[in-house]
């Protein structure tokens, strides 16, 4: 693959939203047409810390969570920057990697999505089916 070097918009640098070290991962398979641009970033980066079902989608009322991403990972999408239009127009999906096992440490993870979890997401980590948990802040 080649390297790519390019300028990308004001962002900052993310946090790691795991607390030590990401225990177990696996790979969901995301429709980007699911995402907005609470998880998806100006530069076409999916965001670290992006909780997802095991079917690879956002995760809803009375879904576990199964994986949150890791790291910034780029998104086959041709809008940049991405609005949340031009990512329900996606009709692509795109296999994800992310941490299935271990403690997800939630201000980071809000910090990078740029809002609060929503209650669904927070309730998922506490269902059974989810190994991983969340820090109280």
């Amino acid at each position: 693959m080649p390297i790519m070097i390019s300028s990308v918009a004001e962002q900052g640098t993310y946090g790691h939203p795991f607390v030590g070290d990401v225990l177990i991962t696996d790979v969901v398979l995301v429709d980007i047409s699911d995402l907005t641009t609470a998880e998806v970033d100006a530069d076409g980066y999916l965001k670290p810390g992006v909780p997802f079902a095991k079917d690879g989608s956002t995760v809803g009322s009375g879904v576990p969570v199964y994986g949150v991403t890791i790291e910034p990972i780029r998104l086959t999408h041709a809008t940049i920057p991405p609005t949340n239009v031009s990512l329900a127009a996606d009709t692509g999906t795109m296999q994800v990697a992310v941490g299935t096992h271990g403690l997800i440490n939630r201000d980071i993870c809000e910090d990078n999505l740029g809002r609060a979890l929503t209650a669904d997401e927070i309730a998922g980590f506490a269902l059974a089916g989810s190994n991983l948990h969340l820090t109280r802040t």
